[in-house]
């Protein structure tokens, strides 16, 4: 005969419910959000806007490359990004896009270390914030984020960036600070169409820091 099997007390209880973590939001939902309107482009705003579209494009892809290969490179895929684009014109977009790369004021953030694409993940003030950046450059006691815009309105200066913007990089920046305790966060957007790259102050990152919302 089988030995009689005790059933421990816990085998029949219910499970408890299980804790659901808050669903993850993305830095560009944040508000305030994106609610500026705008009348229809024109024709020049349309090609402004398409010309920041390509050279983010190519700001993702020719860093990776060794810079002997740049100029073909950028040429091949803009033959398959832009087709309708006479040659002559990929050909300009192609030099203002190394103009850039070359451009020592944007050295560090197409530098062989600096990171690409490079995803976010952290909770602040109970909220669950989770992206992608476009460029994280990590070093011994500083942190720097760049995120593009491809937009056809290009700020004037720090005091004109957009509430979005901030909103949106005061979120990255305050992920970072969790998990880069020690260091430095700084952040900057890089607007293609001009392009132009600004400093997003810490004043703005602090005042733009996501708050838990209930």
């Amino acid at each position: 005969d089988a030995a009689p099997v005790l059933v421990p007390d816990w085998a029949r209880r219910a499970p408890p419910a299980e804790a659901r973590p808050p669903r993850p939001l993305a830095p560009s939902a944040i508000e305030p959000s994106d609610t500026v309107s705008n009348p229809p482009p024109s024709p020049e705003q349309r090609v402004a806007a398409e010309r920041g579209i390509l050279l983010h494009g190519l700001f993702e892809r020719l860093p990776a490359l060794p810079m002997l290969q740049w100029h073909e490179a950028a040429l091949r895929w803009l033959a398959r990004a832009a087709p309708d684009m006479p040659d002559a014109d990929r050909g300009r977009l192609a030099e203002d896009a190394l103009s850039v790369l070359d451009d020592s004021a944007f050295a560090e953030i197409f530098a062989p270390d600096a990171l690409a694409e490079a995803s976010l993940a952290g909770v602040v003030n109970g909220q669950v914030i989770a992206g992608a950046v476009d460029r994280l450059i990590v070093t011994a006691d500083r942190v720097l984020v760049v995120d593009f815009k491809t937009g056809r309105r290009v700020p004037k200066d720090a005091d004109d960036l957009p509430p979005h913007h901030l909103a949106q990089m005061a979120a990255y920046a305050a992920v970072l600070a969790g998990v880069f305790p020690d260091h430095r966060v700084e952040a900057a957007l890089l607007y293609t169409a001009a392009p132009k790259l600004i400093q997003v102050s810490t004043d703005d990152l602090d005042r733009y820091k996501p708050a838990f919302r209930g």
